[in-house]
C-alpha cells in the first residue's frame, strides 16, 4: 500500500482510491494530479485497474472470478464487435490493439481450449476474469497473444466479442462538460476530481442502476474501504476535506495562526480553507474577515517559508 506519494507540478499523475457509502454502494474517486486523499493510507491505482484487478477475486486459478449480478454483467456488454483487427509484427513480436482488454463469450464446452490459449500469453499484463460461467463471459487481454487467438479461432471457441468499458475523461468546453467513453458501463460510482480549474470538488460521472456492493468484493479489499457519510445516488459533488482528515493538497494557500490553510471549493461550490494539521475548515466569510483584520494573508515564500519547512 502506498502511504506517501509525491505529487509533481505536471498533470501526469493519477490516483484512484475506493470507498463505500451508507448504502454499501462501491465508489471510486479518481484524482488526476494534486488533490486531497484520505490520511492513513490509500491504494494508488487507475480506475480500470481498481475495477478489474483489485475488485476481482483470486481463487488461485489461472482465471480470476467476479461476483456480479445479471444486471451488472449486462451493463458491461457494450455493442458486440466483429472487428478482430490486424496483427502487426515488431522487434518484440506480434501485437493487435483490437485484442487489448475485451470481453468474449465462449462455448463453455471448450473452456479447456481457452485455458490453453491463455497459457500462450507471453506478457499477461491482465489476468483473465470469468464474469459469468452461465453465459460464458470472460474479460481477457490478448494484445500480444497471436498464437492464443489463432487457437481460439481454429476451434470456434468465441461466440461473441465486446469492447470492455474504458474509463476516460476528455476536456470539452469546461469541467462540467467532460466527455467520457463507455464509462457509464461500469457498475460502480465514479467521481473525478481535476485540480486544473479552481480546485473543484470531485464530480460524479456515473450513476449506475445496479451498483456494485461492498459484499461483492474480496474480503481484503472490503477491509481497506474508506466509508463516507453520504449516499452516492444523492451526491453529485464530493469535497473530501469536508468529510474526513485529508492530506497531499496542492492549491492556493494562506497563512493564519502560524498555519497553512489551503483554498478549496466546497461541495456546494463556495470557497473554504482547510488546515491539514488540525483537520479544520474556515469559511470564506471568516477568512475574508481575518484578512481584513490583518490576521491572515496569502502565503509568501520569502516571508512564510519557515512554516512549510517546519511541517
Amino acid at each position: 500500500m502506498k502511504i506517501n506519494k509525491e505529487y509533481p507540478a505536471t498533470h501526469s499523475m493519477s490516483t484512484a482510491w475506493y470507498c463505500v457509502d451508507e448504502d454499501g454502494n462501491v465508489g471510486v474517486i479518481d484524482i488526476e494530479d494534486n488533490g486531497p486523499v484520505p490520511v492513513g493510507g490509500y491504494e494508488q491505482n487507475c480506475v480500470e485497474e481498481v475495477f478489474w484487478d483489485d475488485f476481482s477475486i483470486d481463487n488461485g486459478d489461472l482465471i480470476k472470478d467476479y461476483m456480479l449480478n445479471p444486471e451488472q454483467i449486462f451493463s458491461l456488454l457494450i455493442e458486440p464487435t466483429d472487428n478482430y483487427g490486424n496483427w502487426d509484427k515488431n522487434e518484440y513480436g506480434w501485437s493487435n490493439s483490437e485484442w487489448m482488454y475485451v470481453i468474449i463469450k465462449i462455448d463453455m464446452s471448450k473452456l479447456e481450449i481457452l485455458k490453453q490459449a491463455l497459457s500462450k500469453d507471453r506478457s499477461s499484463f491482465q489476468r483473465p476474469i470469468c464474469l459469468s460461467k452461465e453465459q460464458g463471459l470472460f474479460y481477457v487481454d490478448f494484445f500480444d497473444n497471436k498464437e492464443g487467438v489463432e487457437l481460439l479461432e481454429k476451434n470456434n471457441v468465441i461466440l461473441a466479442k465486446y469492447e470492455a468499458p474504458h474509463y476516460s475523461t476528455q476536456w470539452a468546453e469546461g469541467y462540467e462538460e467532460k466527455g467520457v467513453k463507455n464509462t457509464n458501463a461500469f457498475p460502480l460510482f465514479i467521481y473525478h476530481q481535476d485540480y486544473v480549474l479552481n480546485d473543484l470538488p470531485a464530480m460524479r460521472l456515473t450513476n449506475p442502476p445496479s451498483p456494485l456492493k461492498i459484499d461483492q468484493l474480496p474480503k481484503e479489499i472490503q477491509a481497506k474501504m474508506h466509508k463516507l457519510p453520504l449516499k452516492f445516488k444523492e451526491t453529485e459533488r464530493i469535497q473530501l476535506a469536508e468529510l474526513m482528515p485529508v492530506e497531499h493538497i496542492w492549491s492556493m494557500d494562506y497563512v493564519y495562526d502560524g498555519k497553512i490553510w489551503w483554498e478549496l471549493a466546497s461541495s456546494d461550490d463556495s470557497l473554504i480553507y482547510y488546515n491539514e494539521e488540525s483537520n479544520t475548515i474556515i469559511t470564506k466569510e471568516r477568512m475574508d474577515i481575518l484578512i481584513a483584520n490583518g490576521e491572515a494573508e496569502e502565503f509568501n515564500w520569502d516571508k512564510h517559508r519557515h512554516i512549510k519547512e517546519e511541517r
